[in-house]
């Protein structure tokens, strides 16, 4: 029987938790007419410095910091409803992009967790 050999590596993981309805505050007549969602960049930005995973989750209930208790409905949007934007790669280049991105993700929950990558060989 041939079996696999799984190669380990440590990374980290990090949980950004933001609303929807957060925005960048982009400079010009134009970017303030048409702000961008925050969590979309967040992924752009991951992506653009290298990250090796960023994926949004939408949460069904939630409540952050003290704030109070948010539900999803059916026909109606919560834009109160917290989302989850993950990413995943090394520690040192999360808070590399956390320092990096300071003002837009200042008064967020950011949650760091250690993680083991796998890798068949």
């Amino acid at each position: 029987m041939n079996k696999e050999a799984i190669r380990e590596r440590p990374l980290g993981k990090i949980q950004i938790y933001l609303k929807p309805r957060d925005q960048v505050k982009g400079q010009g007549l134009l970017a303030r007419l048409q702000p961008k969602q925050l969590y979309r960049e967040l992924v752009k930005y991951a992506k653009a410095d290298g990250l090796l995973n960023a994926s949004v989750y939408q949460t069904h209930s939630s409540y952050s910091l003290h704030e109070p208790v948010q539900m999803a409905h059916v026909e109606l949007a919560n834009h109160e409803l917290a989302v989850c934007v993950e990413l995943i790669d090394e520690k040192d280049k999360l808070e590399a992009f956390c320092t990096k991105h300071a003002a837009l993700l200042r008064g967020k929950l950011i949650v760091f967790k250690a993680v083991e990558f796998w890798e068949l060989t």
